[in-house]
């Protein structure tokens, strides 16, 4: 699926933030604070699950056109699309996306950061680069907060939200280049708190109780609207092996296994 100029620059800017904020935390916020034990271990975690389920989320299709085995007449469990990207069977859970002008297999939504739709294959990477993002967003907003507090004026502090003003004040010497870029890495944290915190709650609506809080999204539960258990609803998207998703970027899920997925740029 082609991605547009703003998707393709989006993606960029995500992955610059992703890096310029773990340069920041590690070559000026945790170098300096006093117990460096205490942030690091998340820092590294986090922020490595976050890059690597985050790329994933990207390569994985989640399309009807990445399946095997799809058959040229309407059996049970397919029905025919007529749209111009399609014109073909699809599976009977999927849903057309006009963007992507494609059908996409239990799609949830379009992500215009990842230049895609999120659906049954790459929705388990989906979920665990939003975790990583509300933890690492966490651990870098409580690091740099206690650096500013530690490290600079009462005056300055209060500075810190105003963080477009900082390369000005920055520039007359009003304050430190550390802390210019503390105080930025400050607000980029913030707001991905914020949007981690909405997208979490989204995706528990979709994944415990099939009712997604920020778009229309197709149920999970393979067989409809069956009542499952909580970790019966785990497994039905992140596999058996669902504990691999934050320590293992190669581990892919056995729906994807079973359908062959293709990956595309």
């Amino acid at each position: 699926m082609a991605k547009s100029g703003l998707e393709k620059f989006m993606v960029f800017l995500s992955f610059f933030l992703i890096v310029a904020t773990f340069f920041v935390q590690l070559f000026f916020v945790q170098y300096e604070i006093g117990f460096l034990w205490l942030f690091i271990g998340p820092t590294l975690l986090f922020n490595s699950a976050l890059v690597t389920n985050y790329w994933k989320c990207i390569l994985v299709d989640s399309s009807a056109k990445s399946l095997k085995n799809v058959p040229h007449i309407q059996t049970d469990g397919w029905r025919y699309c007529p749209y111009d990207g399609c014109s073909g069977s699809v599976p009977v859970n999927s849903r057309h996306c006009h963007t992507c002008d494609v059908c996409i297999v239990q799609r949830d939504h379009h992500c215009h950061f990842t230049g895609s739709c999120i659906g049954k294959y790459n929705l388990p990477f989906f979920m665990v680069t939003v975790f990583s993002l509300l933890g690492i967003s966490a651990t870098y907003l409580c690091s740099n907060l206690i650096f500013i507090v530690t490290h600079e004026t009462p005056g300055t502090v209060i500075l810190t939200v105003l963080a477009p003003m900082q390369l000005f004040w920055f520039l007359t010497g009003s304050v430190t280049f550390s802390h210019c870029l503390v105080s930025c890495n400050i607000v980029v944290s913030t707001m991905a708190l914020a949007g981690a915190i909405i997208l979490c709650y989204h995706e528990y609506m979709l994944l415990f109780h099939n009712k997604p809080f920020l778009c229309r999204s197709m149920p999970i539960a393979s067989s409809g609207v069956v009542k499952m258990s909580r970790m019966e609803r785990i497994r039905e998207v992140f596999g058996n092996k669902w504990y691999m998703f934050m320590v293992d970027p190669t581990h892919e899920t056995s729906h994807q296994q079973q359908a062959g997925v293709t990956k595309v740029m």
